[in-house]
């Protein structure tokens, strides 16, 4: 029984570090219309606001960062961010980005097991089918 225990305290240790290493970081890319924003990521939650502005602004929380590889670029196409989570560490990771686009960008977006939220949008949304990827 006092093993069970041990297990249960390293446990919650593990969990009250892991949510001590959030990493938090801030980009901004002036952009001209028409442009993309080229997001790929997983198990994160994404949120996509809209304003006026010819710049994307964009705010990473990371917990467990360690656990992440976070890559951003910039060209005439557009933003690129890949956020994936490094094998076997960034089995504890999770991410929170929040995206304020230029009205009149384009997304592409390449999302595993995240969660999408959009704010301030008026537009038609057509989405294709949704295809496994292997």
């Amino acid at each position: 029984m006092r093993h069970l225990g041990n297990i249960a305290k390293a446990a919650r240790l593990l969990v009250a570090a892991r949510d001590l290493a959030v990493e938090s970081q801030r980009f901004r890319w002036e952009v001209a219309i028409p442009s993309t924003l080229f997001l790929q990521a997983e198990q994160s939650d994404i949120r996509l606001a809209f304003h006026d502005q010819p710049q994307i602004l964009a705010t990473a929380e990371l917990r467990a960062g360690f656990g992440w590889q976070l890559t951003t670029d910039q060209d005439a196409a557009g933003v690129y961010v890949v956020a994936l989570r490094k094998p076997v560490i960034g089995s504890i990771a999770r991410g929170k980005f929040t995206f304020h686009c230029p009205r009149g960008i384009y997304l592409s977006l390449k999302l595993q097991q995240c969660r999408l939220r959009f704010d301030d949008m008026t537009a038609t949304l057509d989405l294709p089918p949704f295809l496994l990827e292997t």
